[in-house]
């Protein structure tokens, strides 16, 4: 009977009676059990492996380094690093309640802290009872490969495609939005606008920044400028005043804001047409009272 440890003959503490084989190379290595060639230890290891595996001991990580380390031509540290890294990562997903998919393997989740066995009929994992004490508060349960197929190919119940109020509410504002930039007149591009304004592109992200310029999200990412805000000399007068006293610079809402008839400060009439006449104080104060209660 023998008893070695890693970091001496690459023999895990606690093993003992290994074959025969495996003896005979720990027993050739030099003083202090550092065998010399890598090779020699990547072979004890796999046999080792084996060895645990027929004993129902699992392997570490270090195992499965050491095998990869040889099939990837990796240092045995690298593997080990990446191989701890991906650990975390998968702990990291599992927490979160994610669940992972590995082809060939199946699909990880973590369950509630229970005794798991294997379903017949369907070969998933499932909890069968308290588990003991000392263990971790959960555990990682594995759908089985064939099993998870029939279990994320569930069809949900039709109630879970309903959307929600804050799902329709989202619906009904981009609707809004549409009919506002349509009706409007609809916008320029950036182009446009060098063209309309006769600037630069950086003089007229300035005006953005500024709050002289209203600009909206517009296909593939890129700006769009409503319409609405020009005139033949520029922007209607009062523009920015307008734009930084509303409480909001989402380029939606300042949209509609400006092109909707507001009956309590300005008589039915739009924000945008006011100000074609040079009249900004009115509407500036209908900016303010915007979102303020009995305004």
């Amino acid at each position: 009977m023998h008893k070695y440890g890693l970091d001496r003959a690459g023999v895990p503490n606690g093993v003992r009676a290994v074959p025969l084989i495996i003896e005979k190379a720990v027993k050739s290595a030099p003083k202090g059990g550092v065998l010399k060639s890598r090779k020699s230890r990547s072979v004890t290891l796999k046999q080792l492996a084996e060895v645990k595996r027929r004993k129902g001991v699992g392997l570490t990580l270090r195992h499965l380094a050491a095998n990869l380390s040889e099939a990837h031509e990796m240092s045995k540290e690298q593997t080990e690093a990446m191989l701890g890294d991906l650990v975390q990562l998968v702990t990291k997903h599992l927490k979160k309640g994610d669940r992972i998919r590995i082809g060939g393997l199946g699909v990880l989740v973590l369950r509630n802290r229970a005794r798991l066995r294997r379903k017949a009929a369907a070969g998933e994992v499932i909890p069968i009872g308290p588990a003991k004490k000392g263990l971790p508060p959960a555990v990682v349960g594995v759908v089985e490969a064939e099993a998870a197929r029939s279990v994320l190919a569930k069809e949900p119940a039709e109630s879970a495609y309903d959307p929600s109020a804050r799902a329709l509410a989202l619906l009904r504002g981009k609707e809004i939005s549409e009919k506002d930039l349509k009706e409007s007149g609809g916008s320029f591009t950036l182009q446009h606008v060098e063209t309309l304004l006769g600037i630069s592109r950086q003089a007229i992200d300035k005006k953005v920044q500024d709050d002289a310029l209203l600009a909206i999200p517009g296909p593939h990412g890129r700006r769009r400028y409503p319409v609405a805000q020009f005139t033949n000399e520029g922007t209607v007068p009062g523009l920015q005043n307008v734009l930084k006293s509303l409480p909001s610079n989402n380029g939606w809402f300042r949209l509609n804001f400006l092109v909707t008839p507001d009956d309590a400060h300005l008589g039915g009439r739009r924000p945008v047409d006011v100000l074609r006449e040079g009249k900004i104080e009115p509407v500036v104060m209908a900016a303010r009272a915007v979102g303020v209660q009995g305004a």
